[in-house]
């Protein structure tokens, strides 16, 4: 589709690159001398198809196995002559493949692997979009598999932009994956040595130190689970707060968005952004839902997205103006541009629907409490709101994120509100929850406090020391990251900007201090100058650098480079282990705005929010609601024949 790919490739990295590297090796998989008849969601265990070939792209999932293998037999009891290929993104796993030898299918399917590491949502934003358990499976089950995707999915990056000359992070899970990117470097490495045919066919800059990026930061989801519990407060994040944004997408009624769905045929004004369609979507009748596009190709949400939502309330009003006076120019557009525009600016669904929940009172009572507790107030108006939002059976995601939220900006709930709220939950939401809030404390979301006074908690102190409240904030005219949560800067994003300010000291990472060995190199613990900081927060700090041993004349040539500035413009890569959120992404373009000697690039495990993140720790079989990740797999229905 290029109207959601169009807005790509203006950046110094031309983040085209990596579709264009998807691009090239599906069609190596779905035999591009037939056409795609057809293509479904892989959403149950029946189907009603006559195509003659099917093609699977799916994650490797025991439901979707068992939905599969569920199509293989009634296709087979009914005769049908159907040929099966299944194609796992990014790879089989064998547990996948034991479920499909245990129903009897395993031999009727021809099996393939399809990697696809990045989605590019933006120039400055790619994604893995892997499911939202990523940070449960590897701090609750123990399944490290995401890690290994995440550093496949890197040597990818560094495969088309070169090594990345430094590789800084905080967290276990992130010093994992660093341990993991140096080991498949040494692993292609002797792979080069012992095949030069392979090294030629799949050319690559795994030899050379990249041009294009400078560092690449690591932040473990799990050093900051406070953010994302927070509501997000941007125009972008309360749409993914409110709706759920997949894949650049959002899904909303259509007769909301097409204001000459309403009632009588008369138009309804308001503010919001313009949204393309996306296609494939649904009818326009009222009730029908439509997905519509929200990304970089939209001008106007391009200037909404970033804005604290207190801020968007008035642009949009002189947006709303301006649509009613020009109304009647709808009989005048006679060009498809012209329409186009022209539907694009009434639009107005999106914003309608979250000014309608943000003007609540119960919006305004979330809000109060996760500010106060956030900022350190340990009052009893914020348990005592929790229990009445219990006493109304309001749901259970809503209660447990303020409960998660205050337990760990307090370092655990006092010994006797923590097994009131227990008993509470259990009796209000049934006996199964007993498992969930054993979950939530071995994560260590929801606890008892072991401390004297919440201010000597581990986020009370890196509140003090990264300023993390600001008290003056002016979302209007901002001048600190805290604009985003109107008060609270994002601690994960603070971390970045520590990064950035030792980089910017020019300490080389020259240090003799606490210097230790990691997998071979040099490794300089502690980020200097917020050592004592990093201690109170979960998981190890690192920093490593790659080098490279070029000969005298490329040492030459690049020194010659340098000295006369012909070198690129840097970009610092900041990697998300575990998701992150809209929020955070543009408190990371406030930062790229005022720091013009750079770009940033956000990559992520996948897009987050605080309902992604604790549905699949309250139920692991639990539907995600907030539509995130990759959704339900497509089937792709192919049948032999010419190209459709």
């Amino acid at each position: 589709m290029s109207s959601t790919g169009a807005h790509l490739g203006n950046t110094p990295l031309h983040l085209e690159k990596l579709r264009q590297v998807a691009r090239k090796e599906l069609p190596q998989l779905l035999d591009s001398d037939h056409g795609v008849e057809k293509i479904y969601h892989l959403d149950s265990d029946s189907i009603d198809t006559d195509c003659v070939s099917l093609i699977y792209i799916c994650r490797p999932k025991l439901k979707h196995m068992r939905f599969i293998a569920s199509h293989v037999k009634k296709l087979t009891e009914q005769g049908s002559k159907t040929d099966f290929t299944l194609c796992f993104v990014p790879q089989r796993t064998r547990v996948c493949e034991r479920v499909l030898e245990e129903e009897g299918v395993f031999g009727s399917i021809t099996i393939a692997d399809y990697a696809m590491d990045w989605i590019p949502l933006e120039d400055d934003l790619i994604s893995m979009e892997l499911d939202p358990s990523t940070w449960k499976e590897i701090y609750l089950d123990g399944d490290t598999t995401s890690i290994y995707y995440a550093a496949r999915s890197l040597m990818k990056l560094q495969s088309i932009y070169g090594l990345f000359p430094r590789i800084i992070g905080k967290g276990d899970a992130a010093m994992q994956l660093a341990e993991m990117l140096l080991r498949m470097r040494r692993e292609h490495a002797v792979i080069d040595e012992v095949s030069s045919q392979t090294a030629a066919r799949n050319p690559s800059l795994l030899n050379t130190i990249s041009n294009h990026i400078d560092q690449i930061i690591i932040i473990d989801r799990n050093v900051d689970i406070v953010t994302p519990l927070c509501t997000q407060l941007t125009y972008e994040g309360l749409v993914d707060e409110t709706m759920g944004i997949s894949n650049c997408h959002v899904e909303l009624d259509a007769a909301l968005v097409n204001p000459g769905q309403g009632a009588g045929g008369t138009p309804r004004t308001g503010s919001s952004v313009g949204s393309h369609p996306a296609q494939g979507g649904g009818s326009n009748q009222a009730g029908k839902k439509k997905k519509y596009v929200l990304n970089g190709s939209d001008k106007l949400f391009s200037q909404l997205r970033d804005q604290n939502f207190a801020v968007v309330g008035g642009m949009l009003n002189k947006i709303a103006k301006r649509i009613n006076e020009n109304y009647e120019e709808r009989h005048h557009a006679k060009t498809v541009a012209q329409i186009r525009d022209f539907v694009g600016r009434l639009n107005t669904g999106i914003a309608e629907q979250i000014m309608e929940y943000t003007i609540t009172e119960e919006f305004s009572k979330i809000l109060e409490v996760q500010q106060n507790v956030v900022a350190g107030i340990d009052g009893v108006k914020e348990p005592d709101y929790i229990e009445e939002m219990i006493n109304r059976q309001k749901p259970l995601i809503q209660v447990l994120r303020l409960l998660c939220l205050m337990s760990l900006a307090q370092g655990g709930l006092r010994v006797k509100l923590f097994d009131h709220f227990r008993r509470e939950i259990v009796q209000a939401y049934g006996y199964e929850h007993i498992e969930t809030l054993h979950r939530l404390e071995k994560l260590g979301l929801l606890t008892k406090r072991t401390i004297a006074t919440p201010s000597r908690s581990p986020f009370a102190q890196s509140r003090r020391s990264l300023r993390l409240i600001v008290d003056d904030v002016d979302e209007f005219h901002p001048n600190d990251i805290s604009y985003v949560y109107s008060g609270y800067a994002p601690l994960s994003v603070r971390l970045v900007q520590c990064a950035m300010q030792k980089l910017a000291g020019g300490t080389n990472g020259s240090f003799t201090a606490n210097n230790k060995r990691f997998n071979g190199l040099n490794i300089n613990q502690g980020w200097r100058g917020y050592e004592e900081v990093l201690k109170l927060l979960p998981g190890k700090s690192f920093e490593v650098s790659q080098s490279v041993e070029y000969g005298p004349e490329t040492n030459a040539a690049m020194a010659r480079a340098r000295r006369h500035g012909m070198q690129h413009g840097k970009t610092t890569v900041i990697f998300f282990l575990g998701g992150c959120t809209f929020t955070e992404v543009s408190a990371v373009r406030f930062l790229a705005q005022h720091d013009e000697s750079r770009d940033y690039l956000v990559a992520t495990t996948q897009m987050i929010n605080g309902n992604s993140l604790l549905e699949t720790v309250i139920d692991s079989n639990i539907e995600h609601k907030a539509g995130h990740g990759t959704g339900s797999s497509p089937i792709i229905h192919h049948q032999s024949g010419p190209n459709v």
